[in-house]
Order: structure tokens, then C-alpha cells, then sequence
């Protein structure tokens, strides 16, 4: 008999989980409370622009074409994917630039002119990583989560400790070249996971690895296409999505999920359901105080969350060619391994390192002809840290405009036709964000693997998560991973029969 899954939230996760489950046999729907999918990843457009919102880089392409495989589609179909080059260009404190570029020999050059040791540096690190993929990436990210002591097996120990998972980020990157542009410049990606290098463990270095084997990518239409690439093929394979159509709770009997109520007061029944809101919004207003088990308010305020981000989407009547899609100006202030720098406990408001996104060379769907969009990311403390941005918000604006030369982006005030800005107040109040903190939980040791939350809720039957803040962790490749995961336990804990084959009689 077929067994019902109610999915809550269209973001990546829930699309690729309602994905898996409605090909193994699930009757599976998905309730989504916007008019569109997406989730965070849905985008906005303002007159003539469009924007993406949530990520802008994409890694690791075979993690969306294995999605799409194994639930018998072709990702081409749905979806074409743009390789940049560079992947991310950085410029440093001292005005040094950097091209990090997959393109090795080339980027060893641009080495060899920092120090002339530093292209063999980057040749080790680089073989020790092709092995540290094989051990680490199948083995820890792309598979289940397990209890703590299935991590001390004796064969994966050994594999493990030649990688010293014991460094941090920094100690681990200054080992290998002790420059800290490279320090810094290899560890940004600890970023996507709302950590400091001095504060992130070294197993993170995949990461940068990752992007140097495989490229970073750019979805043609932007993010909002790939949402809704992944919700039409979500749709094709059987998932009833359901916009415009907010839960209002977890509809439980004593601790067993028997579905969900929805804003307009109808309950729906099912045999489980998946929680793709924000973990710590979600604890607080969707499920009974019964479900919560130890996340109570308490337990979430010792947890800890990720920085928020400040966001500036421009639309500007003029293109800024010869720039690269993704640039990163690094900061003085990132080197300091202090409060606030070290956990973005206050406000930058003199040199904060920054981000922008300039898609339209690539892509220039999203602006009129001769026109560009511009994202500019600024890492900012979450609402936790109680930032007055109604008194803050202005002046903010000004010192990020005046900064942008530092990437090229000469007299941008200039060309602004259209403008938005978002806070950790805007991620934590329309995106549903608990604490506007965009990454979800940090991932210090104690948020790590087995002791995230889980995806099979322990105090709850029936009742699973997917999103950054169960394992693997933050981002839109590790969430498709843990969208992977999520269905392996739902498929052991809600067999489906399979009819029997016939059997020809003699």
C-alpha cells in the first residue's frame, strides 16, 4: 500500500526529497507557503531585473545529475549549467589579486609570482586532497549520518588521521604555505558555512578542493531557474505541490506525526512528514511543545548560529565588462582572531571584507540590454546581537557603495535604477530565519556530523528534517546530500510492499 509524505517548504531539500520519495512509490505533496518554489533560492525581480536570492555558486555539478538519474530524468532537460572562469577572484588587503581557477597550471603561475615556492606548496596540498575526496567525501558527506562510536571504526580512524581533522581551518592552510593570502584566500569557503577559519576545522579544506576539481558553475536564468527546474521535474514525477498554501503545525498524536494543519484550519493525514522550514523557526512555530523534545527556546539560544548577511541588489543602467562573475575583496580585519571579528559579533563598520556577484556578462537574462545586476554580500552579525539597522542602514549603504572600487565597480551611485536591501532583520522576518542567520547552525566541533540535529527526529515518530542545520551542513550541495539521506530513512522506517513478480505456471 502506498504511504503518504507531506513535505513542508519548497526549498531545494524538500523539492529533492519529494523528488526521490515520489519515484521509489510515495505519494508525496508539498506545501508551500509563497507563491512560488525556492525557498530562500526563490529571487525577486524589481521592474526590468531579476535577482537570485540564497546561494550564487555552484559546485559539484554531478551532485544535481546524480538527482536527477536516480529518479529516472535527465538534468539537461531541465537544466543548463555555465562554467566560469575564474571561479572566484580575490583581491587581498594589500592589494594583491588572486584568480583561484581550476585551469592548475594557470593558477600556479599567478603563484610562482607571490613566492616562488608556493606553486610545489599547492602541488601537495592538491595530491593530498585528490585522496582526502575518496576518504572523506562519500564516506562523511555523502552518506547517512551514524552514531557517534560508528565514527571510531579502526579502518576509517586510520584513513582519517593523516588529514589532522584535529587543525583548524587556519592552522591547516598555514601548514601547507605559511602566507596568509593563501590562508585566507583558500579558506573563504568557510564562509558558506558562517564560520572563521580560526575557528573551523580543517576538514572543511575539501571544500576549496571541490572547487578547484570541479569548477563553479552558474545555472542559466539564475538559482530562481534551478528552483524552478527542480520543481517542475518534482512535479513530473507525481509530487501534488501546493502554493500559497502556508502549515500552521505538525499535527501529532502524542509523539507520533499523524500529519499537518494548515493555516486555514484542514488537516491533512499522512504517514510522515518532512520539515524543510528553518530548523529554529520551524522548532519554535510549527511544531507542538511535545515535538520539540530538547530543542526548547533555551536549548536553541546555547546552540550556535551562524552571522546573517547584509545584501545590496542593484539594478545599474550599464555593464561592467572584463570583471568576473564572482569577486572578494578580503579585509585587514580578517586576519584578526579576536571578538567580534573571529564570530561576527558586531558590526563592521570600517572595513568589512565584502562580496559581489556580476551574473549579467554571463547571463543576461536578468537585466535589459546594456544593463547588470549587482549582489554585494557583507557577512553581519545575526539579530542576536541586537545591530539597530532602522538607525543603521543608510550610513551602512554608503561606506558598501563607497568601497566597491576596490573590485572595480567605479561610480555605481551613478547608474542605480533600481535598488533593495536586506538585513539579518529581513532574512529573520520574511524569509522565516531564526535569528537571520542565513547558514543555519555553525559547525564547530560540537554541531558536527552526528551531533547536528538529526534527519530522523528523535523524540518525534515520523517526523524528519532536511535542510542546513542536519548533516552534512550548510549549503545548497550539502542539502541535496542530506536530501539523499533523508530518503534512506524514510524507506527503512516506511517500507513500501512491492507487488510480487509473476511467476509462470509449468
Amino acid at each position: 500500500m502506498t504511504k503518504r509524505i507531506l513535505v513542508i517548504g519548497a526549498g531545494p531539500g524538500g523539492m529533492a526529497t519529494a523528488m526521490r520519495l515520489a519515484h521509489k512509490g510515495y505519494a508525496v505533496e508539498l506545501f508551500e507557503a509563497e507563491d512560488r518554489v525556492g525557498g530562500r533560492m526563490r529571487g525577486f525581480t524589481l521592474g526590468d531585473y531579476a535577482f537570485d536570492t540564497g546561494p550564487t555558486i555552484l559546485q559539484v555539478p554531478r551532485v544535481y545529475e546524480e538527482l536527477f538519474n536516480e529518479v529516472g530524468l535527465n538534468f539537461t532537460d531541465y537544466m543548463r549549467l555555465l562554467r566560469l572562469d575564474p571561479n572566484t577572484r580575490l583581491r587581498f588587503w594589500d592589494d594583491t589579486v588572486l584568480d583561484l581557477t581550476s585551469n592548475i597550471p594557470a593558477f600556479k603561475q599567478q603563484l610562482a609570482a607571490l613566492r616562488p615556492d608556493l606553486p610545489d606548496a599547492f602541488e601537495r596540498w592538491y595530491v593530498e586532497h585528490i585522496r582526502k575526496e575518496v576518504v572523506g567525501y562519500a564516506p562523511y558527506l555523502g552518506t547517512p549520518v551514524r552514531p557517534v562510536f560508528d565514527y571510531l571504526r579502526p579502518s576509517e580512524l586510520a584513513a582519517a588521521l593523516p588529514f589532522r581533522p584535529w587543525e583548524t581551518l587556519y592552522d591547516h592552510y598555514w601548514r601547507h604555505f605559511q602566507d596568509e593570502r593563501m590562508v585566507y584566500g583558500l579558506s573563504y569557503p568557510a564562509k558558506y558555512l558562517g564560520m572563521h577559519p580560526a575557528a573551523c576545522s580543517s576538514v572543511f579544506s575539501l571544500i576549496a578542493f571541490l572547487e578547484f576539481e570541479y569548477g563553479i558553475w552558474h545555472p542559466e536564468g539564475g538559482f530562481r531557474a534551478l528552483a524552478q527546474a527542480l520543481g517542475k521535474a518534482a512535479a513530473d514525477l507525481g509530487v501534488q505541490i501546493h502554493l500559497n498554501t502556508p502549515v500552521k503545525q505538525v499535527w501529532l498524536e502524542g509523539r507520533t506525526v499523524r500529519g499537518v494543519e494548515l493555516a486555514s484550519g484542514e488537516r491533512i493525514a499522512a504517514d510522515a512528514v518532512v520539515v524543510n522550514a528553518d530548523f529554529g523557526y520551524a522548532q519554535q512555530q510549527l511544531l507542538p511543545p511535545q515535538a520539540r523534545g530538547r530543542y526548547t527556546d533555551q536549548k536553541l539560544k546555547r546552540m550556535n548560529f551562524s552571522c546573517s548577511t547584509y545584501m545590496l541588489y542593484l539594478g545599474v543602467d550599464r555593464r561592467y565588462e572584463g570583471l568576473p562573475h564572482h569577486q572578494l575583496y578580503l579585509s585587514e580585519h580578517i586576519r584578526k582572531r579576536e571578538r567580534p571579528y573571529v564570530d561576527d559579533s558586531a558590526l563592521d563598520e570600517t572595513n568589512p571584507s565584502f562580496y559581489v556577484c556580476n551574473p549579467t556578462l554571463i547571463d543576461p537574462s536578468n537585466a535589459p540590454a546594456g544593463h547588470s545586476t549587482l549582489f554585494i554580500l557583507v557577512p553581519i552579525p545575526n539579530t542576536s546581537y541586537n545591530v539597530d539597522w532602522d538607525a543603521k542602514q543608510a550610513s551602512y549603504r554608503d561606506l558598501i557603495l563607497d568601497r566597491l572600487p576596490l573590485l572595480g565597480f567605479d561610480h555605481v551611485r551613478d547608474h542605480i535604477v533600481a535598488e533593495e536591501c536586506y538585513t539579518a532583520v529581513t532574512w529573520e522576518q520574511e524569509y522565516r530565519t531564526y535569528l537571520g542567520a542565513v547558514f543555519n547552525l555553525g559547525h564547530d566541533w560540537a554541531q558536527l556530523g552526528p551531533l547536528r540535529p538529526h534527519i530522523r527526529a528523535d523524540h518525534t515518530r515520523g517526523l524528519y528534517w532536511i535542510g542546513g542545520a542536519v548533516h552534512p551542513g550548510s549549503g545548497l550541495m550539502t542539502i541535496l546530500e542530506a536530501a539523499r539521506s533523508a530518503t534512506t530513512f524514510i524507506t527503512e522506517d516506511l517500507p513500501i510492499a512491492q507487488p510480487m513478480a509473476a511467476v509462470a505456471l509449468p
